[in-house]
């Protein structure tokens, strides 16, 4: 473990010192011996611990055998720590590539990828799993994680067509115009990088340029099962379903889409974003409350409305939106929240407004 441990440290300040870079191929040398399982070049082991142990005998004597033992020591963790280091760096490096975040179980933690509301997993640590007595647990889990990264490379390489993944009635911000290509967005209500796109997605024109349409997916809390990450989207979401189901005539933009563009940027009389009352100021009732007024204001009738929030109730909608969910997780297999798919790519988390002029 010395030679190795040596080399690790050499070929560091050998970038920086000329004068270390023998010494740094000497180490070189006794690691490719070590690693081929060949015996290590003992008088380049050898000197270079005496030199090292030589100031400690010139100090305290006594401590020359405790220094020796603890160099040991040193050289093993050094490789061990450097080994992980470099595990780590490539696992991190494919889950880049492959889910567009370095960390899959919790995106939004990932300081190299997009803005994004995470598809949170719940992950215990090592010491969590130490502390119940199963450490072991730990290292199985990261090898599944790993193993899950490296099977689903070929969807990063593969060509992304949107419409292999529409939605059962999917609707379209403006009219379909068979002339232009499918984009669908994957967005959680209650996501506030999902409004930013959505503001984005405006600036750009892109609305203009494909037939734009998404998937209402509420994130739900890692480890729970009716709980939500943003509280008011799965109602939302039911209401969106329920209006692809329940058109009103004579509208330039789906009446689902309004309810959205308005979830997203519309702010009430003092300037407090509609979001995040949903998201933090608003109850259940209260959603429901202000869903009904924009209902009205768009041009429902009570009877109609009424008709709105009972489908939305319904299981032909939780049905739905059961099958939405099973596209997003099993088919796109996105964990960052919003994605888009446009132009044979998906893009996770905020797209900037220049790449999708």
């Amino acid at each position: 473990m010395f030679c190795i441990a040596a080399f690790i440290v050499l070929a560091v300040i050998s970038i920086f010192s000329a004068s270390h870079r023998k010494l740094a191929k000497q180490a070189l040398s006794c690691t490719l011996h070590r690693v081929t399982l060949r015996p290590c070049d003992s008088s380049f082991k050898e000197e270079t611990k005496n030199k090292i142990l030589s100031h400690v005998a010139n100090k305290t004597p006594r401590l020359v055998k405790t220094a020796d033992i603890g160099i040991e020591v040193a050289s093993f963790l050094l490789v061990i720590f450097t080994v992980w280091s470099l595990i780590v760096t490539v696992e991190s490096g494919l889950n880049l590539f492959v889910w567009g975040t370095c960390n899959p179980s919790n995106a939004s933690s990932c300081s190299l990828s997009s803005e994004s509301c995470s598809i949170d997993q719940v992950k215990k640590s090592f010491w969590e799993l130490t502390m119940e007595g199963k450490p072991y647990q730990w290292f199985i889990n990261e090898a599944q994680s790993f193993g899950n990264t490296i099977a689903n490379i070929p969807t990063r390489l593969q060509k992304w067509e949107a419409t292999n993944y529409l939605p059962k009635n999917a609707t379209y911000y403006q009219a379909k115009d068979s002339a232009k290509k499918t984009a669908l967005e994957i967005t959680d209500p209650g996501c506030s990088v999902c409004a930013r796109l959505f503001k984005n997605i405006k600036e750009a024109s892109f609305d203009n340029k494909y037939n734009l349409t998404y998937i209402a997916y509420p994130i739900k809390k890692p480890g729970e099962t009716d709980e939500y990450k943003f509280p008011n989207s799965y109602t939302i979401t039911k209401y969106l379903e329920s209006l692809k189901i329940n058109p009103l005539n004579n509208q330039t933009t789906p009446t689902d889409w309004q309810i959205l563009e308005r979830v997203f940027t519309w702010k009430d009389d003092s300037g407090i974003a509609y979001q995040v009352k949903l998201n933090s100021l608003m109850n259940t009732n209260e959603t429901i409350s202000l869903l009904r007024t924009w209902l009205k204001d768009i041009g429902y009738s009570q009877l109609q409305i009424n008709q709105i929030e009972m489908d939305a109730n319904s299981q032909e909608i939780a049905n739905i939106i059961k099958e939405n969910s099973r596209i997003v997780e099993n088919n796109i297999k996105t964990v960052s929240i919003p994605t888009i798919i446009f132009d044979g790519h998906r893009h996770e988390g905020l797209v900037k407004t220049n790449d999708l002029n």
